[in-house]
């Protein structure tokens, strides 16, 4: 018969073990803040102005690509670098970690939109290129949920709408740039 404390403790190895696991449901954040230095001075006031601006520039908007994901790309460098004092940390952590994600998801959908836009490129709208934007989105979304009572008023920006319809019911064919009747194939296969 095993003892009551000795199956506690697996029964409570196992569950410490299984924690990472639902930690990892999100993406790694690739620049994330330092950590929090002992003593000041702090930039929380900074952090919170460049993060502000960054956040109320999205509001509204679809997935920043171009310029604008450029921006984001910088500020997200720049938040990651400053010193945030103990109090505010984990708020921190949660504002930047949103801005790496939306930039991280501008930048898969701009890669994956390049691709799928030369000739002979085999992304389509339903690739791996494309799910991984959606990853980023989805992670953007679910830190967003955690700091959206900061910011009143600004609404999460908003992934552009892909399509492989066409409007006689058929569909895109990434390899002739052309459509195809009824999702019927063209070509040679």
């Amino acid at each position: 018969m095993i003892n009551r404390s000795a199956l506690l403790l697996v029964v409570s190895l196992c569950i410490v073990c299984l924690l990472p696991l639902q930690a990892s449901a999100l993406p790694m954040v690739g620049f994330s803040l330092k950590q929090s230095p002992a003593s000041g001075p702090y930039q929380d006031k900074d952090f919170l102005d460049q993060a502000n601006t960054t956040i109320y520039g999205l509001s509204n908007k679809t997935l920043p690509t171009g310029t604008a994901l450029i921006d984001l790309r910088t500020a997200q460098g720049k938040l990651s670098k400053m010193n945030i004092s103990p109090a505010f940390y984990s708020n921190a952590t949660d504002i930047n970690a949103f801005i790496y994600y939306s930039w991280k998801a501008g930048d898969e959908y701009e890669d994956a939109s390049s691709l799928g836009g030369s000739y002979y490129s085999p992304v389509t709208t339903d690739s791996a290129l494309y799910d991984d934007a959606t990853e980023y989105y989805q992670a953007a979304k679910t830190t967003w949920d955690k700091i959206k009572s900061r910011y009143p008023g600004v609404t999460l920006y908003t992934m552009p709408v892909q399509t492989t319809e066409t409007g006689d019911g058929g569909s895109y064919d990434p390899y002739t740039h052309g459509s195809t009747n009824k999702g019927a194939h063209s070509g040679l296969w």
